[in-house]
């Protein structure tokens, strides 16, 4: 059973609403082509004004389902792995509207990607951000999404949730700037629907312009050798063991090797 992707229009704004049952919405390959085709799709329709990105059952988005990296046995494999996350994160950055992440609950992994890619993000003091991979599977994340995550949490705080993999709750990831508003449950929608007859209103070429230019910028620290790291992490016998130790819910042993 894969986890979906639905789509709802309102107005001029399309709502992705992520879901994997009982898998705190890790996001499997089905569920990021379907985003990658829909971020696709609203970027070739100029009726579209904003996107909201949210997931269901009390979490935002974990990172990868796991079942899917079991597949990767080699470098060359991480390597392929990696440029279709680069693709679907291209799709996303390159939208000219609006991008709303709406968080309650786990967001890390790939999830904490996404709203850190997200323009504005709402989420409750409950939320849990964090990309603990180098204490359970053992892979890695981009260098462009390190960089982001430098930019919003500060290199700081971003380090040590990283090198340490400590998850932050919503207070902390609000008090660090990673956070648009912070917001109890009962007050998300209400805010969420007063920012999008806001966005509604605005100069679409204003709101492109922003976005271009924002993109522009980020564009100036792009150019990192990556393939060799991508390569040795994903070759090593420390991530296949982590694999298989996540999926037989059991610790990590982790050799260096």
């Amino acid at each position: 059973m894969t986890g979906t992707v639905s789509v709802e229009r309102t107005g001029s704004t399309v709502t992705l609403t992520l879901a994997n049952p009982g898998k705190r919405n890790a996001i499997d390959y089905a569920m990021y082509d379907a985003l990658e085709a829909e971020f696709t799709r609203i970027a070739a329709d100029p009726t579209v004004r904003a996107l909201v990105l949210r997931g269901g059952d009390g979490h935002y988005a974990g990172g990868t389902d796991i079942t899917e990296l079991a597949a990767i046995a080699d470098g060359p494999a991480g390597i392929e792995y990696e440029a279709r996350m680069a693709r679907v994160q291209a799709a996303l950055v390159a939208l000219r509207i609006p991008v709303i992440s709406v968080i309650d609950g786990v967001c890390v992994g790939g999830g904490l990607v996404f709203a850190a890619l997200s323009d504005i993000v709402l989420a409750t003091p409950d939320s849990r951000f964090g990309s603990p991979i180098a204490y359970t599977i053992g892979n890695t994340i981009s260098p462009t999404s390190i960089a982001r995550l430098h930019a919003l949490l500060g290199r700081r705080l971003a380090s040590e949730m990283l090198l340490t993999g400590r998850i932050i709750d919503g207070r902390e990831a609000f008090e660090a700037g990673f956070l648009t508003r912070l917001l109890e449950p009962e007050r998300m929608s209400v805010v969420l629907d007063e920012l999008l007859e806001t966005l509604a209103t605005a100069a679409p070429h204003s709101i492109a312009s922003i976005k271009e230019f924002q993109f522009r910028l980020d564009a100036q620290g792009r150019s990192v050798d990556i393939e060799d790291v991508y390569d040795r992490v994903y070759g090593s016998t420390d991530f296949a063991r982590g694999v298989d130790a996540f999926l037989h819910r059991r610790p990590p042993r982790f050799t260096g090797e």
